[in-house]
């Protein structure tokens, strides 16, 4: 994930010197706002996100949005019932689903501007926000009595109980979202933007940068006397592909 950071801020850094060679020859626009959404990529899992900007002068844009993304424990393994090939993957020792809510509140700051159509923007942003990690019990598909099995019940995962040999399936996703519990936290995000739409009022690019989640407790993804300990602090890498406009609001 190191290499391909840089890898990109390479690339894109080059486009944008290489951009400066021919100016537009349309007339300048400026613009008050802009918003954009797209996917999100990150090295526990993926989501995706929407941002709305006010611009505050030509190169700096205040920005509000929110991310929803999952959040995977780093030793998670998919597992696989050893008779049953029709079987649906699950993850051994998982006992919760991570969803994190990132409202946030922050800026863009501009570095070097697109001067021509091929060119590229080159910005950095800088957000930060409540983290609200939201877990979902795991439901399993459990086989009885014993392989071959007679039948199959849903039942929550129990690290004491179910085992490989009678664990056949991770079940439907709709099953615990009656049973949801919140953990609040807070987190902070850093990125180099990179925006290279063909269109003066359009949107398109991606975001290459780091996020850190940290939260009042550690929050319970894994059994830990099963696979391993919990985590109250998770930094990730992060990857935003995205699409939007630019536009003006009278008044």
């Amino acid at each position: 994930m190191y290499r391909l950071l840089f890898l990109i801020s390479t690339v894109f850094f080059a486009s944008s010197v290489a951009a400066q060679n021919e100016l537009y020859d349309e007339p300048v626009i400026i613009y008050s706002h802009q918003m954009a959404g797209g996917l999100q990529l990150h090295s526990n899992g993926l989501g995706g996100f929407f941002q709305w900007g006010k611009y505050q002068g030509a190169k700096k844009i205040m920005l509000l949005g929110i991310d929803a993304v999952n959040m995977k424990h780093p030793k998670e393994v998919k597992s696989y019932n050893p008779v049953y090939e029709d079987s649906r993957s699950y993850v051994y020792g998982k006992v919760n689903h991570l969803y994190i809510l990132r409202p946030s509140f922050g800026y863009r700051k501009i570095i070097t501007e697109k001067l021509r159509r091929s060119g590229v923007q080159v910005g950095y942003t800088l957000t930060g926000g409540p983290s609200l990690g939201i877990i979902k019990p795991v439901y399993l598909e459990i086989g009885y009595p014993a392989i071959p099995y007679q039948y199959l019940a849903t039942e929550r995962y129990d690290p004491d109980r179910h085992f490989f040999d009678d664990i056949y399936g991770r079940a439907s996703g709709l099953n615990g979202l009656d049973d949801l519990k919140l953990h609040p936290g807070g987190f902070v995000k850093f990125a180099f933007n990179f925006e290279y739409s063909n269109e003066k009022d359009r949107l398109k690019g991606l975001e290459a940068g780091v996020a850190l989640d940290a939260h009042l407790r550690e929050i319970p993804i894994m059994a830990e006397d099963r696979v391993a300990n919990n985590q109250q602090f998770f930094f990730t890498f992060f990857l935003n592909f995205f699409v939007g406009k630019k536009y003006n609001v009278n008044g």
